[in-house]
């Protein structure tokens, strides 16, 4: 190819981050001096043909799971067993961004669904990529607002010129239980410490506080913030009065989108694959055998195959090889129980005992990593998992990582980790305490049981769920919460004394997102969960070979069908019923608030976030 010819080639090219390729070669060339064709010896007549560049295609769809999750039975559907997973898919960038045979990544999104913090989690990964000198490119006929901002990350963003590109902005949508208790003749009767707390309001009002409204104020705003500065810093092309305005365009289809510069090219999924090996320089490969690396599937083609899924799953770490562990308490903190204890949607003590004590056993496992994604839970709970990972922590060493939300009890396990480090958009903080139960005696009432009651002692009906608490009961249990309150404060003054002035001033319920925290002293740091590993690693002199041993390990079928029921079976069938014709987002918001009236009625005293939050 000529000089004037290459040159055409890139200067016509859409691709910015693809066409360094070319301009890097152009440079090479440049430099190099040329010899006079009589000092050239004589070559063969057989042209030497460079081989193309390998780009690995990355296929995504369904929604993105942090950790790989366990068999989901489902007479609907059998995607949910093909969820792609963080996990997987930090352990594949990472082999990719060291591997020299691979020039570029091409991410393929079909229908791919993902939150807000974990599309900054997937963007650093491309960053990481685009750092070891891999071009990044990515397809989507759609874009939502978190794909889209994971797609900036990218050298260039292709999009369908029929395709959507919605960009509302950020809407959470609080769920009020109050009339949903109402009608089915219960009574709420909470207490609360801490102004900002909120815990109770969804079971006890039927619109925010003041106080409480302004801290999801608060976080809408930040998100708003973030996503705005993130999009123009990662497409210098458009300021930040550009996205916003942008944002408030809402929608536009692929042509739109490109004359506005938020994507770098239109192609329909038939083409796009021409498309990306045309803008590497000379033309690439595309090895589609990615996939399953980053979404596990089960072949069906054989008649037995179907049996596999009754296996155990196999364990993820070879012998020979360090590791670092990765515990996920993703999912309401609660009491151990045989159900509990078996359900890796929920964080119980025994739970985490289990996966430290296999952790800190295992003499090739250097370090452990907490990821956190919770609101909280059981105060008892959160106390016994905070003393289980204190003790690890002295053993081995312990750092944490927090995902979307690390709420009142999930901070409170934080605190156990030698370091702190969160997301862009996490929810930390709302360290306070509520507590209460759920009165039964309307619902008795009404389906005509009489409930007659002998005792003796002064506080025995305390948690008597047929009463309301009397004004006595009400001082006696506000005493064993600010008791309970005093713990979680010397817990995170305990952890975070050097950091934290005034606990008064990051407690009482108050919500931090991302910097905020690390401003208010509740975290170190803002990174990835692969920052956080590579670090631990790094600690651990292990950079160069490692791998990561995630808990818990997903279940198989037959482990599913040996668990009992769960919640959601046991409701009412009216109330499960209309809970099915939700959204996701709102049967999940649904069922958290339910896994919450459960633990208060077993507790009594809980160490709860925000609950019923629906990000849309």
């Amino acid at each position: 190819m000529k000089l004037s010819a290459l040159f055409t080639h890139v200067k016509t090219s859409k691709a910015p981050g693809l066409a360094a390729i070319a301009i890097v070669t152009l440079t090479a060339l440049a430099a190099r001096p040329l010899r006079s064709m009589a000092a050239q010896p004589k070559l063969p007549a057989k042209a030497v043909v460079a081989p193309k560049p390998r780009v690995v295609e990355i296929r995504l769809s369904g929604a993105l799971a942090d950790r790989p999750h366990s068999f989901n039975f489902s007479f609907l559907s059998m995607a949910a067993n093909r969820r792609p997973a963080l996990t997987h898919l930090i352990t594949r960038c990472n082999a990719l961004a060291k591997n020299p045979a691979v020039a570029g990544v091409f991410f393929n999104l079909q229908g791919f669904d993902l939150t807000l913090t974990q599309a900054q989690e997937v963007a650093e990964l491309i960053h990481h990529l685009r750092q070891a000198g891999k071009k990044v490119a990515i397809y989507a006929t759609n874009f939502d607002t978190n794909t889209y901002l994971m797609a900036t990350a990218c050298n260039e963003i292709i999009m369908a010129p029929h395709g959507d590109m919605f960009l509302p902005g950020v809407q959470l949508q609080l769920m009020f239980f109050q009339g949903v208790l109402q009608k089915l003749h219960l009574q709420a009767d909470m207490v609360q410490i801490g102004k900002y707390k909120g815990a109770e309001e969804p079971l006890t009002r039927t619109s925010a506080s003041p106080a409480f409204a302004g801290e999801i104020h608060t976080v809408v705003n930040t998100w708003f913030h973030q996503i705005i500065q993130t999009i123009a810093r990662n497409r210098p092309i458009l300021t930040p009065a550009d996205v916003h305005a942008d944002i408030n365009r809402g929608w536009f289809d692929g042509r739109a989108a490109l004359k506005a510069h938020l994507v770098d090219a239109i192609a329909n999924r038939l083409t796009v694959e021409s498309y990306v090996r045309m803008h590497f320089l000379g033309g690439c490969w595309i090895n589609h055998n990615a996939v399953a690396a980053v979404r596990p599937q089960t072949n069906a083609a054989g008649p037995f195959s179907i049996f596999s899924l009754f296996r155990p799953p196999l364990h993820t770490i070879s012998t020979g090889r360090p590791a670092i562990a990765v515990i996920f308490a993703d999912g309401m903190i609660v009491d151990n129980s045989p159900a509990a204890d078996e359900n890796d949607s929920l964080v119980t003590p025994w739970r985490i005992h289990r996966e430290v004590r296999m952790a800190l056993a295992n003499r090739m496992v250097k370090a452990i990593v907490l990821r956190i994604d919770s609101p909280g839970g059981s105060a008892a709970a959160s106390e016994e998992i905070w003393q289980i990972l204190h003790r690890a922590g002295a053993k081995k060493p312990l750092t944490v990582s927090m995902g979307a939300e690390a709420a009142s009890g999930g901070y409170y396990i934080a605190t156990a980790g030698k370091s702190i480090t969160l997301d862009p958009g996490t929810i930390a903080g709302s360290i306070g305490v509520v507590g209460g139960k759920i009165v039964l005696a309307g619902l008795f009432k009404t389906i005509g049981l009489h409930v007659e009651t002998f005792s003796r002692g002064k506080n025995v009906g305390l948690f008597d769920s047929t009463t309301a608490f009397s004004p006595a009961e009400r001082l006696f249990v506000t005493r064993l919460m600010r008791k309970t309150y005093g713990l979680f404060t010397h817990r995170v003054m305990q952890a975070r004394g050097k950091h934290i002035a005034n606990i008064s001033k990051v407690a009482r319920g108050r919500l931090f997102v991302g910097r905020a925290a690390i401003q208010a002293g509740l975290a170190d740091r803002i990174g990835s969960l692969e920052n956080v590993v590579l670090a631990a690693a790094t600690k651990a002199h292990i950079q160069n070979n490692y791998q990561l041993m995630i808990y818990p390990q997903p279940k198989s079928f037959a482990d599913i069908l040996r668990e009992k029921l769960g919640l959601q079976a046991s409701l009412p069938i009216g109330l499960n019923t209309a809970l099915q014709t939700m959204p996701a987002n709102f049967q999940s918001a649904a069922m958290q608030m339910f896994e919450m009236v459960q633990t208060i009625q077993q507790d009594g005293i809980v160490l709860c976030g925000p609950i019923g939050l629906v990000q849309n």
